[in-house]
């Protein structure tokens, strides 16, 4: 091959292989990379049993009290059902009832289970005590997939802090040993749903 094609063939080709390597480089960068929700949705938080609420006074004493099973909070000036109240709405009532408030913090009760629904032998919801558990350790606590399971199009749904986030993950490709990054870690209160293939 004479120089001057080989300065034609390298002008051609260049530029595939710069393309080829870029997507490989980017390929292996997503495949590393923690996956992002599909979708993000603020919802007003609401209080609800078990919540804790911490009150600093201005004198810097602190006092936490707990929203009761049946939604009720005691405060100075008595006993209140609190259940499904905004938290702005809350914070107005008890700043109201202790007029020495500096700080109203309300912090959200979340069971430590996680719970997976579908597609699985055994719908579940279990503990999160034995320590850390991700997607797949979920999964075959509830006996694995059923024949019908969409394994490419798991959900997983987390809330937290008033902030809904839903993940779609691919699990047959984790089951190959491609993308390990879609194992998420669980947190408490996740929700694994397990859709039904209808092809």
């Amino acid at each position: 091959m004479t120089s001057a094609a080989n300065r034609m063939s390298h002008k051609l080709f260049a530029p595939l292989l710069v393309a080829a390597a870029a997507v490989l480089v980017a390929g292996c960068v997503r495949d590393t990379g923690s996956p992002e929700p599909i979708s993000t949705a603020a919802v007003p938080y609401a209080l609800a049993p078990l919540d804790s609420v911490r009150i600093t006074q201005r004198d810097g004493i602190r006092r936490e009290i707990q929203v009761s099973q049946d939604g009720r909070i005691d405060l100075p000036s008595g006993s209140k059902s609190v259940r499904g109240m905004p938290v702005q709405e809350f914070r107005s009532l008890v700043s109201h009832a202790c007029p020495g408030a500096r700080e109203i913090k309300i912090v959200e009760f979340r069971t430590n289970r996680v719970t997976v629904l579908g597609e699985v032998f055994h719908q579940i919801h279990t503990d999160l005590t034995d320590g850390p558990m991700r997607v797949m350790d979920a999964i075959a606590a509830a006996n694995g997939f059923t024949p019908l399971a969409n394994k490419r199009r798991v959900r997983l749904v987390r809330q937290n802090a008033g902030t809904v986030e839903v993940y779609e993950l691919d699990l047959r490709e984790l089951m190959r040993g491609v993308h390990l990054d879609q194992n998420l870690l669980l947190q408490p209160g996740d929700v694994i749903t397990v859709p039904r293939n209808f092809l």
